[in-house]
């Protein structure tokens, strides 16, 4: 519930900084204006193809590296990374919070962009990040990322987090799906929240989305099953049904009509599936105590 409440809180402070910025004139720099800052974007793939072009595109010009931790793409998702220069390397997935980190420690750069596949950087975050960085004695600066969803920008958004930061002040809250980018608690007063949000570019079709439920879903259970976690059924219930109310009316997904309710539906299903899941590995545990995991990342997390 407490994630409910800081969602809620944080949705307060950024409508009335929205506002704020909303009265602010709106200016674009041509590309022959574009300073390269010294930004190590780092992303992660697989099986990426069909949104990581625009992504490369909208920061290939105002940054000097672009680092990708790939994991055994199939679908000519590296060879479009590499024909931005972007330095590529292959890592086995074990978490999202592991393979993001690892692109992080391939940076040459001290400081790192953090960005999906599936993002884009549009002119006005371009441009107030250009204006921004170097500010004296900040070391992070946090964003929010805006929902697109089936063809359609939605009132949904994420938490604000420090996707632009020093990499040595930066680690994840948690592992596997619910992966927190946060700031070392010394460093938390030294940082400046931008206004402009990153546009991500979530699921075109309702099968994409109910793929990766199935996928997050697994991960879900991975993650209660090794933390030790002995919840019943009725903790996940509750859980997915705060996880709903929080996406349907502290997100704005009510306000998105049927793409509403239908990605708030999904999510509350996400933590009925993943108890479910975790009595499936169980018995995989019973059955290949050395592989179980293994074979579960690679069969239903499909990494």
């Amino acid at each position: 519930m407490k994630y409910v409440y800081d969602h809620l809180l944080d949705h307060v402070k950024t409508t009335l900084s929205n506002r704020e910025a909303s009265n602010q004139p709106t200016r674009h720099r041509s590309p022959e204006d574009l300073e390269t800052l010294p930004v190590s974007v780092c992303l992660t793939t697989k099986n990426n193809a069909d949104t990581i072009r625009d992504c490369l595109e909208s920061v290939v010009r105002w940054t000097d590296e672009i680092v990708v931790v790939d994991s055994d793409s199939q679908d000519g998702t590296v060879e479009i990374c590499e024909e931005y220069g972007a330095n590529v390397y292959q890592h086995e997935f074990e978490s999202f919070a592991q393979i993001k980190t690892q692109a992080m420690e391939h940076a040459d750069n001290d400081w790192v962009f953090v960005l999906d596949a599936d993002e884009e950087v549009p002119p006005e975050l371009r441009d107030e990040i250009i204006d921004a960085f170097g500010t004296v004695g900040v070391v992070a600066f946090y964003m929010e990322k805006q929902e697109h969803m089936m063809g359609a920008r939605t009132n949904q958004y994420h938490y604000k987090r420090p996707y632009l930061a020093r990499k040595d002040i930066l680690y994840f809250e948690h592992e596997y799906i619910w992966e927190r980018l946060s700031v070392q608690q010394p460093y938390r007063e030294r940082t400046k929240t931008l206004s402009n949000r990153i546009d991500h570019y979530r699921f075109e079709r309702a099968s994409e989305i109910e793929s990766k439920i199935m996928q997050y879903s697994a991960l879900e259970a991975v993650q209660a099953v090794e933390s030790g976690n002995r919840n019943g059924f009725l903790s996940f219930l509750l859980r997915g049904i705060a996880v709903g109310l929080d996406r349907l009316i502290i997100s704005g997904a009510a306000l998105d009509g049927y793409r509403g309710f239908f990605v708030a539906f999904l999510e509350f299903y996400q933590m009925i599936a993943a108890y479910v899941k975790v009595q499936d590995i169980h018995r995989l545990q019973e059955e290949h105590p050395e592989q179980w995991k293994d074979i579960w990342i690679e069969e239903e997390c499909r990494r």
